[in-house]
């Protein structure tokens, strides 16, 4: 019987990661029928089910950090097209704003922002808010501006 007790062991181990497995797989799964889910901090796009913080009054809302490294935690927003949304910029490290341009030639040609953030220090949290025709926008820190900078993508 002394072959049998490591054999159990190895085989409770072996059912053990299989069920983790199993479970995991599970849990990454998706039932919805195929659509794209939102990104963190995005909102779905017209069409599809709400993503959660979007308004019921068809506004939507999107998030984006600023985090250690003069960074922002994504260098792209998706949002929906001719739909008023509220970004709100949440400042995690250092002294930061949020502006939204047309272009990045737009920004670089010292245009005005068409919208933008009060700047702020860690932690704080402000808000933006924008109505974009569908295309490739810019946006950077008015801080940092050449550092910090990523495009929004209205669909």
């Amino acid at each position: 019987m002394p072959i049998l007790t490591p054999v159990r062991g190895r085989l409770f181990v072996a059912l053990l990661a299989l069920a983790a497995a199993l479970l995991l797989a599970a849990a990454c799964s998706s039932s919805d029928g195929g659509d794209k889910t939102p990104a963190a901090g995005q909102t779905a796009a017209t069409g599809q089910t709400p993503a959660a913080g979007e308004t019921p009054s068809g506004g939507a809302t999107a998030e984006i950090q600023m985090v250690a490294g003069t960074a922002f935690s994504t260098d792209e927003l998706r949002i929906p097209a001719n739909t008023a949304v509220e970004i709100t910029a949440d400042n995690t490290d250092g002294f930061h704003s949020f502006q939204v341009f047309e272009s990045q030639a737009a920004a670089e040609n010292g245009e005005a922002p068409i919208a933008e953030t009060e700047a702020c220090g860690s932690p704080c949290k402000k808000t933006a808010q924008v109505t974009l025709t569908p295309g490739e926008h810019f946006f950077r820190c008015g801080i940092h501006t050449t550092r910090m900078t990523g495009s929004i993508i209205a669909e």
